[in-house]
């Protein structure tokens, strides 16, 4: 199509367009004036802005109470994707968005039937629409919050960051007391045996038995020099002597031994003991927080503008489309009838 036939169908197009413009105008008109009154009818609704960047994911004991010289993590550094990724899931969680829909009432504030059938997923749906997570380009989130009320918006988009910590713990501690638990288990048993081998070890030395190698020594030794002398009654005496070591020392040192090998163990699982009291009682935030979320009194949306101008347009063009539709099939039925005659 050349330029000429451009122009000819535009002339075309704007003289019917000249021809048509009483229902034109009343359409478009009346639809401005509808736009202009459902636009007036919308609340309007507050945007709140929160961002935090994602702290590392570490376990508390590791990083603060093991001794782990040279090779120390750093628990000020920022997180990276993964922990960005991780913080957004619990940002997303039911926990979170039940606990805000309850601290604020926002089931009779967004209008939602709480006994309803399907409370939950219209309360979903309506977050979806007030509440947004972005990730930035600098690794941190963006919280954004809508709300009807401005300061209410702030609120709840700072509670959320709040609440991001909340639910971490929770999540972490359930695995924190299992682990608890099985450690405070072993410690005590380790405690208790430690108790009951020092107490048959006290009972052995009460029946002579001091020390079993040590003995041994000295008394084969002096039983030696004794037997070298002569001296029988030395040789009586130790050998009562031997006897009772013969008679206990394996039981002495068995227990001895067990002893050693618990008190050696003693140390380690007081450490993971700690470890473990630490990770179930304590926990480090798992973001840092860049701008709390402050009350915007300036109505975010809805953009009357737009509301107002996208209607209306669209009113124009599906007038339009009606008008040169009909005309075309006016034309139509005018060539049929022609047809038919001829």
């Amino acid at each position: 199509m050349d330029e000429s036939n451009i122009n000819n169908e535009s002339i075309k197009l704007l003289t019917k367009m000249y021809k048509w413009r009483k229902p034109l105008i009343i359409v478009t008109l009346l639809a401005a004036a509808i736009s202009i009154v459902c636009s007036f009818l919308i609340s309007p609704q507050y945007l709140a802005t929160a961002v935090v960047f994602p702290a590392r994911t570490f376990s508390v004991s590791k990083l603060l109470v093991e001794q782990n010289i040279g090779n120390q993590e750093d628990y000020m550094e920022l997180g990276d994707e993964d922990d960005a990724e991780k913080l957004l899931q619990i940002l997303n969680s039911t926990e979170i968005r039940k606990r805000i829909a309850d601290d604020y009432n926002l089931w009779e504030n967004w209008k939602i039937n709480k006994e309803g059938d399907y409370a939950d997923h219209y309360l979903k749906l309506k977050w979806a629409e007030m509440v947004s997570f972005k990730r930035t380009d600098y690794v941190s989130i963006r919280i954004d919050v809508y709300d009807y009320v401005a300061a209410r918006a702030a609120k709840i988009a700072n509670s959320i960051v709040s609440y991001a910590d909340s639910v971490k713990f929770r999540m972490t501690k359930e695995v924190a007391k299992q682990a608890l638990t099985i450690v405070e288990e072993e410690y005590a048993n380790t405690i208790t045996r430690i108790t009951e081998l020092e107490d048959s070890l006290q009972k052995i030395r009460v029946l002579g038995v001091l020390d079993y190698k040590a003995e041994i020594n000295a008394y084969s030794k002096a039983m030696a020099k004794a037997v070298s002398k002569g001296n029988q009654s030395a040789i009586t005496n130790l050998q009562v002597k031997l006897d009772n070591l013969n008679k206990y020392g394996l039981a002495y040192e068995g227990v001895f031994q067990n002893l050693r090998k618990y008190r050696l163990k003693y140390p380690l699982i007081k450490q993971k003991y700690d470890e473990a009291v630490v990770n179930y009682t304590k926990h480090l935030p798992s973001k840092f927080i860049v701008d709390k979320a402050i009350a915007n009194e300036k109505k975010a949306r809805p953009v009357r503008a737009l509301i107002v101008i996208i209607p209306t347009i669209s009113a124009f063009l599906l007038a339009l489309l009606y008008l040169m539709f009909s005309d075309k099939l006016i034309e139509i039925k005018k060539k049929i009838v022609i047809q038919s005659k001829e």
